[in-house]
């Protein structure tokens, strides 16, 4: 086995490079140093934003911005704003007037979307109308009577629907995020 050869280095082969003014001894270009730092500084604001986007709720799972509610005559919907792909959820209808018989419809574009897992109390009555699916519960005793229904997204994209509450009719939507 051969050893590789030594080489030698002279002191005059070395060159020593020249003190800065700020003091330090290094050869380099500050102009590179500055733009590479500058790009690492507009990232780190860039993944923060992303970071507080998330934590207000606008990427789903939480956060004061996931939710909304829509307002009904004599109902109150609170349903997911933003939600995820194939992540569970909930939409809460609660009815507030008495002597109005708790009926919702859902249009058929919601059920494009997603999937309904649970609705606790179950419904009286279950039918399909012509629009969508119309769900009818029994309450008893002084309102406000609250039904949930879990549902979990089959798809992304954006779902806009009608919802009919006690005979009035709202369009919805909500962000399905993959």
């Amino acid at each position: 086995m051969a050893f590789p050869r030594r080489v030698e280095v002279k002191s005059e082969d070395i060159s020593i490079p020249p003190v800065r003014d700020d003091g330090l001894q290094l050869e380099e270009r500050r102009d590179i140093q500055r733009v590479f730092w500058t790009v690492q500084r507009v990232s780190w604001a860039f993944f923060g934003l992303i970071c507080l986007i998330a934590l207000l709720g606008f990427t789903g799972s939480g956060g004061m911005f996931q939710k909304q509610k829509v307002f009904f005559a004599d109902a109150e919907v609170e349903l997911p704003r933003i939600t995820r792909w194939e992540g569970s959820d909930g939409l809460r209808v609660r009815f507030t007037s008495a002597g109005v018989k708790p009926e919702i419809l859902i249009a058929q574009p919601f059920f494009d979307l997603f999937s309904i897992e649970r609705i606790q109390p179950e419904p009286q009555e279950n039918a399909l109308a012509s629009a969508g699916q119309r769900m009818t519960f029994v309450a008893e005793g002084a309102p406000p009577h609250e039904v949930s229904i879990s549902i979990r997204s089959m798809h992304f994209g954006r779902a806009k629907f009608d919802m009919t509450v006690g005979g009035e009719t709202q369009t919805v939507n909500i962000l399905v995020l993959p």
